[in-house]
């Protein structure tokens, strides 16, 4: 039970720094002005078009698997289709994605677009997935978009080190203080306060500890 609810909150606390998607500020099918990062990193700016965050059916384009790319905003054919292999990532308005190899799971590899949350060496993505019925989801005048959202896309937290392997967020909560110390370890005195379990360096800490990690990295680097 511990487990499970130290896993919410970690939900909660990533999770709020999470996107407005409320479609008065984000349509899908309208054109936002944005910029794809080429393999060899050059930055090519343009318009982007706007899908779901992660297909409702399971099959088909979003966010995560596709990009269309347009050189002006009333263009009616795009100037590139880009998939998560042809690129490095892209942005729309306020939305970063990342390809990375991360499509659901423990074990995935393949790669998709992730959004970003939060950047740094260890940076935080979010990856969507379809909740059951979603294709046929409508929203009740009575709840809001992000009750809406809850009962149509699962949202998990991924965490990526450099170019390392991404993995779920809660990968760390088993084995929390050596899996998380393993993490940090090139901030020795941040990874034995962590392996020693020091007051402030424990599980409920989880998103401190990689702030702190972040800015340790940042200045001295």
């Amino acid at each position: 039970m511990r487990y499970i609810l130290v896993c919410a909150f970690l939900a909660f606390s990533l999770l709020s720094q999470a996107y407005d998607w409320d479609p008065s500020v984000y349509r899908v099918g309208k054109k936002y002005p944005g910029h794809v990062v080429t393999n060899d990193g050059d930055t090519i700016r343009g318009f982007i078009k706007a899908r779901l965050r992660c297909s409702l059916t399971g099959v088909g384009k979003s966010n995560q698997t596709y990009c269309e790319f347009y050189r002006n905003e009333g263009d009616k054919k795009p100037i590139g289709k880009y998939k998560p292999e042809d690129i490095a990532g892209y942005q729309i308005a306020d939305k970063i994605y990342k390809s990375i190899p991360y499509s659901g799971g423990l074990s995935s590899k393949k790669l998709n677009f992730n959004l970003l949350v939060q950047d740094g060496q260890i940076a935080q993505y979010n990856f969507f997935s379809n909740q059951e019925g979603a294709a046929t989801a409508r929203k009740n005048d009575a709840e809001s978009w992000e009750e809406f959202d809850a009962r149509v896309y699962s949202t998990s937290i991924v965490l990526q080190k450099g170019d390392n392997r991404p993995r779920e967020s809660n990968y760390y909560m088993l084995s929390f203080a050596k899996r998380v110390s393993e993490l940090v370890s090139d901030h020795e005195e941040l990874a034995e306060s962590v392996r020693n379990k020091e007051k402030g360096y424990r599980m409920l800490k989880f998103y401190e500890i990689i702030e702190e990690y972040n800015r340790w990295y940042r200045d001295n680097h």
